[in-house]
């Protein structure tokens, strides 16, 4: 018979994943570098996949470009193959 582990506190469970995300967002402008990090913000992870926010529709293709550079960058950081795939979200500016 196996022993009854319980229920596993979400925290736990997902630590890996929010730490990674966390270390990704935080560590962005310095992966990036600064003018980069102004044009292209990190914002969630899901799964393997990286989701940063643009302001401009030309930065969306330029993060195609670069995508490559990226995962190497974020696989540098916490690991390779953590995140395999980057996808953009334009977000319009809001305010001034």
């Amino acid at each position: 018979m196996k022993p009854d582990r319980g229920p596993v506190p979400i925290r736990r469970s997902l630590a890996p994943q929010i730490d990674d995300t966390m270390t990704i967002i935080e560590q962005w402008p310095e992966m990036v570098g600064a003018r980069l990090a102004e044009r292209i913000e990190a914002v969630a992870v899901s799964g393997s996949e990286l989701l940063v926010a643009v302001h401009d529709p030309a930065w969306a293709s330029q993060v195609s470009w670069l995508e490559a550079q990226l995962l190497e960058r974020i696989g540098d950081l916490i690991g390779p193959g953590k995140i395999t795939s980057v996808r953009v979200r334009v977000q319009p500016r809001t305010g001034p």
